[in-house]
């Protein structure tokens, strides 16, 4: 297990430096310019990542099944043939924000929408089928190449956002500066491709393809329909609020830094192995893996859900100014999602080979979501906060329905899905950390953020691992253990 983890630790690294990338930006962002302006440009990634993933069809997150079983001679014409379906689902997408910015920006009520729209069309055109290069790599043994790649797009993105608006550029010409680049970076994976795999001939074979998106459209389904569930709060919220409010409860759904790259990354390396040890008959060796993987990771992320609520605003304000500490609200709400998140339950699905489930766990995940978001917004003295408790309500049904399926699948009883005696002492210390930190947090409430932030993270900790020691509940080498497999790589 430890191997496999630390093997995560390239891909970690890369979606990690992604994810501060990002944070830069909308750090940046929200202390340059005004609310309406930064409320628009977060409604032009929301858009991107709601359509974009509705014509990925599923394909690249196939290729963590499909490809261990695919020879070097195969994998010239397997990889092509992806990429050009994605390439031509990429054109669509672009085409479509293209020809419905007018529409998408009065449903919004921001008709500044528009022109940025239509200059980011290139963007997704050459974006999605980019987005396999990941997924081939980490299936290929590269994943500090995947890692590297991820990292250094998401910097280049991000330089040139900040830059341009550094510079006095307006929102339309960074979107189409971020649509040139991504045809750069699609030109130069093209021409990489195609060296490697210089000697291969590309066959293609249809047969081949539609038994992958028999696999895939499924899962990619499931993906479009549990991106709805995750997005349809702002989408709610856009609809009905003006920019600048989507813009505070934008800041306050923000992914925790480095909170999902850690799943996602041990899910990556994991699926295959599970795939492998499954093919041999060896669920013991299944349940080791995923038990592992699941006991590490809430090492790390079921105290950072305690502290992070205790200490959400001074969190927000230190993130993205006082402007928008009302952002605490809704993060405090989202943080409820963390301890669920110690396993990506759709992946453990995926390396079992059950697909359908995930397309019926999101879709219970999206109607519960959106009728719940659609009944709270309007409960006096929830407002905005309604949608955010109908995302976490919609995203602990999804998790139980995929344990169900699981369970039934191996024959587990509930109590071998996860290490819950170990998960049970995890979360009971960082709990009682909880109380002396929110303490500290008061007694320091009139200073700035930063030292207040500080001084209630050191108490936190110094609970934490006191605490945990005693009891052995939580070891400080477990933690550094845990901390350790995020940064380096085998």
């Amino acid at each position: 297990m430890a191997k496999l983890t630390t093997q995560a630790g390239g891909i970690s690294l890369g979606r990690g430096a992604a994810v501060l990338a990002g944070l830069a930006t909308v750090m940046t962002l929200s202390r340059l310019l005004p609310p309406q302006d930064y409320g628009t440009y977060r409604q032009v990634w929301l858009i991107f990542f709601t359509l974009a993933p509705v014509l990925e069809l599923g394909v690249p997150q196939s290729v963590s099944f499909f490809g261990p079983q695919i020879t070097r001679e195969r994998r010239k014409t397997y990889l092509a043939q992806n990429g050009v379906a994605l390439l031509g689902t990429g054109l669509l997408t672009g085409l479509c924000l293209f020809s419905c910015a007018r529409p998408i920006a009065q449903l919004f009520g921001n008709p500044d929408l528009v022109a940025p729209l239509r200059a980011f069309a290139l963007y997704p055109a050459m974006t999605m089928s980019f987005n396999i290069v990941e997924y081939a790599l980490i299936t290929h043994h590269r994943p500090g190449t995947a890692g590297w790649i991820t990292g250094a797009s998401a910097a280049a993105q991000a330089a040139i956002t900040m830059g341009g608006f550094l510079g006095g550029a307006t929102l339309a010409q960074i979107c189409l500066w971020l649509g040139l680049f991504a045809l750069l970076r699609w030109s130069v994976a093209a021409a990489a491709f195609l060296f490697v795999y210089r000697d291969l001939r590309v066959t293609w074979d249809w047969s081949e393809l539609r038994g992958q998106l028999a696999f895939a459209l499924p899962m990619g389904a499931a993906t479009m329909v549990g991106l709805l569930g995750r997005q349809i709060d702002k989408l709610v919220i856009s609809s009905r609020f003006p920019p600048e409010l989507y813009a505070v409860y934008a800041n306050g759904s923000y992914d925790v830094p480095l909170i999902g790259i850690l799943t996602m990354s041990i899910t990556a390396v994991i699926v295959p192995a599970i795939v492998r040890a499954r093919a041999r008959g060896d669920l013991a060796e299944v349940q080791r893996l995923w038990h592992g993987a699941a006991r590490r990771v809430a090492t790390l992320f079921f105290p950072a859900a305690v502290f992070l609520f205790i200490a959400a605003e001074p969190f927000m304000i230190l993130l993205f100014s006082a402007e928008y500490a009302e952002s605490a609200r809704p993060f405090r709400i989202f943080l409820l999602l963390l301890p669920l998140r110690i396993a990506f339950y759709s992946g453990f699905l995926r390396a079992l080979g059950r697909t359908g489930p995930i397309f019926f766990s999101s879709l219970g995940a999206l109607a519960i979501s959106f009728v719940l978001a659609l009944v709270l917004i309007r409960v006096p003295g929830l407002g905005f906060l309604g949608p955010a408790i109908a995302i976490v309500a919609g995203s602990y049904w999804a998790a139980l329905y995929t344990i169900r399926v699981a369970l039934r699948e191996l024959g587990w009883r509930w109590r071998d899905y996860f290490p819950w005696r170990r998960l049970a002492g995890t979360m009971a210390v960082a709990l009682a950390a909880g109380a002396p930190a929110l303490l500290a947090g008061a007694l320091l409430s009139a200073q700035p953020a930063p030292p207040r932030l500080l001084a209630m993270g050191l108490v936190y900790g110094g609970v934490y691992l006191t605490v945990g020691e005693i009891t052995r509940a939580a070891r400080l080498r477990e933690w550094l253990r845990a901390v350790g497999d995020t940064i380096r790589q085998r």
